[in-house]
């Protein structure tokens, strides 16, 4: 894009950074998921017929060896592309909406700061409410309510995530709602548990790609 208008060029390289770090990480997750569950299809096959005598059990025991740090670089690249996206998410969401309401531009420093750190809850909550809400009503083009049902779903997964830290342990207690707001999701997710953005990383991803194309559109609508 090269007609930046009110759009500084700041805020669109630090965008196309960000776009350019989740779709990378993206594709890295995905083969890492083929791999660990191709791993594990192998592993629940050999322990079907495996020889009940534990001296003779070594294709399961190498499988095993095969298959753990598959599992920990598939966590490691989902949590990757989750920092990316959400703050991609938040970044943009911020630079959308500050158009929408003819808002000045975002300081360099702040828009630093939300791109280099993983998003709190709280303010991704924040982000996909009403400026998600905004941002649909700018577009004018959700005739079939598409958007808007993703943002619905995404409100409600990042409820259910809410949810999940009210009832777990972080620390040996429970977290108050302003601590919850307050936790980043790769942080306070337990090793041994599924991660907390689990469900949440699919449409956050598809939600960050969707913004600088929102964005462009509201720009080229502006020179109509």
């Amino acid at each position: 894009m090269e007609k930046l208008g009110p759009v500084t060029a700041h805020e669109w390289r630090t965008l196309r950074s960000l776009n350019q770090a989740y779709v990378d990480l993206r594709h890295e997750w995905e083969a890492a998921c083929v791999h660990a569950d191709g791993l594990m299809v192998k592993l629940e096959v050999t322990e079907g017929y495996a020889d009940p005598d534990r001296r003779y059990r070594h294709h399961l025991a190498a499988l095993h060896e095969l298959h753990r740090p598959a599992d920990a670089y598939e966590r490691q690249a989902s949590a990757l592309a989750w920092r990316y996206a959400s703050a991609a998410v938040v970044l943009g969401m911020a630079v959308m909406d500050r158009l929408i309401r003819h808002q000045p531009p975002l300081t360099p420093e702040l828009v630093d700061e939300m791109a280099t750190h993983e998003p709190a809850l709280g303010t991704l909550k924040d982000a996909c409410d009403a400026p998600y809400e905004r941002m649909i009503a700018a577009r004018a083009d959700d005739h079939y309510g598409t958007e808007a049902k993703a943002r619905e779903n995404l409100l409600g997964l990042l409820g259910a995530a809410e949810y999940n830290l009210e009832h777990t342990d972080i620390g040996g207690r429970r977290l108050n709602p302003a601590e919850i707001d307050a936790c980043r999701l790769s942080v306070v997710s337990p090793a041994d548990q599924d991660p907390f953005w689990d469900n949440l990383l699919e449409p956050m991803l598809s939600l960050a790609e969707s913004v600088p194309y929102a964005i462009a559109r509201w720009l080229d609508r502006q020179d109509d």
